[in-house]
């Protein structure tokens, strides 16, 4: 039998499951539902009854059948349109040539088609593949002479309508993401179009510009703030920039200090089409820099270790000044632990949340002290940062400075850190204007301070100034009460550094640290125990693992020589001279027991 004498009611069509064609309608959501919206509007406004228009998909499958009188048509939903059974048809031409089709009548192969008329036209998706094709059939005699025109017309406004709202999802999904990302962040971030009108701004940018989101929206930038907008300057050059500081007067709100970048947004064509302007508050980028060197306090006052009087006077003291802003000076001598006090004061008070910047006025070169500690604008002199940079003062913003060894700031510098207290704020190098900060000074040093104003190397002024709580901490050697629990702490402390396990701390290595005179102090005290660890080859240390100079320096105790042989007397009286037996309880070999006898001039008493 011939294709021309197929019957459709003795030979079934391929057809697709329920489920599948289910799958392949919600694989193809938004076509689907934008096709059908499209073709149920057109079939509303028809007057005839008697057509019907059909969305098939790449794989020839009819996912839907529409017509004015609710019939199904010959092209019913689920049906698979392939030559083998169909023969030649407008929709397998379509999506063959990949172009608009119409097959009339005879014109089919299929002998039921030859009473019909189709026309069908691809559809294409954003990047110009065939998603599938529209299809509209109707009896010879309705067949309309435009049927070519309306399925071309049908097939671009499906088009456009499924490229709408995949860029209307697209944006959706865009705005949520960007209202997400902008609402984890603290940084104001503002859209501006090509004529610096206000597309978008989060939540962050209007707290930092005092202003209301909803009623800035459309406007211009410049209509909004109450100082003129460095951002405009990117509208002139259309040259973004990164990081870059900005100190803004304004006159309601004051001083304005940010960290900004721009982006420029160009179009498809490279033209200027608006900026991006991201800036943060100077404050939560001194924050992030002090955190990130370390500038924080690590101890507190349970951490100073002792119980004698006077530590725990400059304790008490300590503790009263933890609770104020008044500037602090600690006074004692290197190794007593100043910078451990400044810490704990800072950490137990009221700035505990701020940084603690730490500057060794010592350790600073004078040629380099001021741009240290006040920093300096761009280009303020040769081989300075292009882009200027912010000093120790500015970093310590909310927080407290610990100037150690204040003895060692330099004269010339010191009119300035009186200025600095006194109008607490600052000028960089090479700028005018004023900077103001929030800071608590704590001053520390090993001087005698009143020597040095006599001397005319401090000034007087300024030491009035640091000096509002003074705080005195003892030396090591006016509390020989705390070195038997310095030294257990530090052993304890230690060990775990250098993996030992000291079970006991002899008498005989506790008793001539406490009639040393430390010079070092507690921080001598703590490498003399570190030594000691590391010389031990067992699990106690004695008077063997103490510096020679210790000793020496102590003429009431006994040497080490002395102390073996008495040692060695007594082991070998107990044994009754067995030299096997004294070599394996003093753990050293036959022949040097005999050497040390020899060497002692020892004698077995009968």
């Amino acid at each position: 039998m011939t294709k021309d004498h197929k019957n459709l009611k003795n030979i079934e069509p391929v057809r697709v499951s329920p489920e599948e064609l289910n799958r392949r309608r919600e694989t193809n959501k938004v076509w689907f539902s934008s096709i059908v919206s499209l073709l149920e509007k057109f079939i509303s406004k028809i007057k005839k009854k008697d057509f019907f228009i059909s969305f098939i998909d790449s794989d020839r499958v009819v996912l839907k059948t529409i017509s004015p009188s609710g019939g199904e048509g010959v092209f019913t939903e689920g049906v698979v349109i392939n030559e083998e059974f169909f023969g030649t048809t407008s929709i397998e031409c379509s999506l063959t040539r990949n172009e608009e089709v119409e097959v009339i009548g005879s014109d089919h192969t299929l002998l039921q088609l030859k009473d019909w008329a189709c026309a069908s036209s691809p559809i294409h998706d954003s990047e110009g593949n065939i998603y599938g094709v529209i299809s509209f059939t109707s009896k010879l005699n309705n067949y309309p002479d435009y049927g070519l025109g309306i399925i071309s017309s049908l097939s671009q406004a499906i088009e456009k309508e499924v490229r709408w709202r995949e860029i209307s999802e697209y944006f959706k999904l865009s705005k949520k993401y960007l209202d997400i990302i902008s609402k984890g962040t603290k940084d104001g971030i503002i859209c501006l179009d090509e004529e610096a009108k206000i597309l978008y701004m989060n939540e962050a940018a209007g707290e930092i510009l005092h202003v209301d989101i909803k009623n800035s929206l459309g406007k211009f930038i410049v209509d909004i703030v109450d100082f003129n907008p460095v951002i405009l300057s990117v509208f002139k050059t259309h040259e973004g920039y990164t990081d870059q500081e900005f100190i803004i007067n304004s006159p309601l709100w004051g001083t304005l200090h940010f960290i900004k970048s721009a982006v420029v947004v160009r179009d498809e064509k490279g033209n200027f089409a608006g900026v991006i302007d991201f800036f943060r508050k100077i404050g939560r980028v001194r924050k992030f820099v002090t955190s990130y060197i370390g500038a924080q306090a690590k101890f507190n006052f349970s951490d100073i270790i002792g119980t004698s009087l006077k530590l725990k006077e400059a304790i008490r003291i300590s503790k009263i000044a933890s609770k104020s802003n008044s500037n602090v000076l600690i006074l004692g001598e290197t190794g007593t632990g100043k910078e451990m006090f400044a810490q704990a004061i800072h950490y137990e008070g009221l700035r505990k949340n701020g940084p603690f910047m730490v500057i060794n006025c010592g350790a600073i070169p004078r040629e380099l002290a001021e741009s240290e500690f006040f920093g300096y604008e761009p280009g303020s002199f040769t081989g300075a940062d292009k882009r200027g940079r912010p000093g120790k003062f500015e970093l310590a913003n909310r927080g407290t400075i610990f100037l150690d060894e204040i003895g060692e700031f330099p004269l010339g510098l010191q009119v300035k850190l009186l200025r600095v207290l006194q109008e607490r704020s600052i000028t960089r190098i090479g700028g005018t204007r004023a900077i103001a900060i929030d800071i608590r000074i704590i001053a520390a040093s090993n001087r005698d301070l009143s020597k040095e104003i006599d001397n005319e190397n401090f000034r007087k002024d300024l030491y009035h100034r640091l000096n509002v709580i003074q705080i005195n901490l003892p030396p090591l050697k006016d509390r020989t009460e705390d070195i038997p629990i310095l030294v257990n702490y530090f052993v304890e402390k230690l060990s775990v550094k250098l993996q030992k396990n000291i079970k006991k701390v002899d008498d005989s290595f506790i008793k001539p640290l406490t009639t040393y005179h430390f010079p070092g102090n507690v921080r001598e005290l703590e490498n003399i125990i570190e030594r000691a660890l590391n010389i031990c080859e067992n699990n106690e240390l004695n008077i063997s693992h103490l510096p020679r100079e210790i000793i020496k320096n102590n003429p009431s105790l006994k040497s080490i020589d002395e102390i073996k042989r008495e040692s060695l007397i007594q082991v070998l009286q107990d044994t009754k001279w067995n030299i096997l037996k004294t070599a394996k309880i003093l753990g050293i070999s036959r022949p040097t027991v005999y050497h040390h006898i020899n060497k002692w001039h020892i004698q077995k008493k009968s």
